[in-house]
């Protein structure tokens, strides 16, 4: 199914849960982070905040690495003429 197959009062839904995930998985990192400057101060916030994206990163990783990636693979050629 894709965004122009639906109506246009449709479309609403699948927009807001693409995006609504995306801006949340950008701004709350980004606020847990700056709150926790006040009690710890910015440079301990900043080795933190670094070390979690590591871990977050290293876990993707794995996750693809256990998966073979097959599920976000794509034959882009076979639509191909």
């Amino acid at each position: 199914m894709t965004l122009a197959s639906l109506d246009e009062q449709d479309r609403a839904t699948p927009l807001a849960s693409y995006y609504v995930p995306g801006y949340l998985s950008m701004s709350l990192p980004a606020i847990a982070a700056g709150a926790a400057t006040q009690p710890s101060g910015p440079r301990t916030a900043a080795h933190a905040y670094a070390i979690a994206v590591a871990l977050a990163a290293v876990a993707a990783l794995a996750a693809l690495t256990v998966t073979g990636g097959s599920r976000t693979a794509h034959h882009a050629h076979d639509d191909l003429p």
